[in-house]
């Protein structure tokens, strides 16, 4: 979580949004990071699995820890890391318009 909140903290940077009010700068930094979640777990579900998907859906219901359910994700969907830079880059295209 702290990687994806660096991520945000940057890509607002770049995009210069300091001046705003600080009530609504940190607004949109939780916007966004929201959004950016929404996307990684878009990205996680489009690549599980089908076979591992109803045990997926168990272990979210569960409750699990952000650390169970990466390590699950991990193990079942192949080059998980390459998939999620490759949607952060995508996020971070569409969010600059570049």
């Amino acid at each position: 979580m702290e990687v994806l909140e660096q991520f945000v903290d940057k890509l607002v940077a770049e995009k210069k949004l300091g001046k705003l009010d600080p009530e609504v700068f940190v607004q949109v930094k939780k916007d966004l990071l929201e959004r950016l979640e929404t996307r990684i777990n878009a990205v996680m579900l489009e690549h599980m699995p089908p076979e591992q998907l109803e045990v997926f859906d168990t272990l979210l219901s569960s409750k699990a820890g952000p650390e169970k359910v990466q390590a699950f994700c991990a193990e079942h969907i192949p080059n998980l890391d390459e998939k999620v830079a490759a949607a952060l880059l995508q996020f971070r295209a569409t969010y600059l318009g570049i």
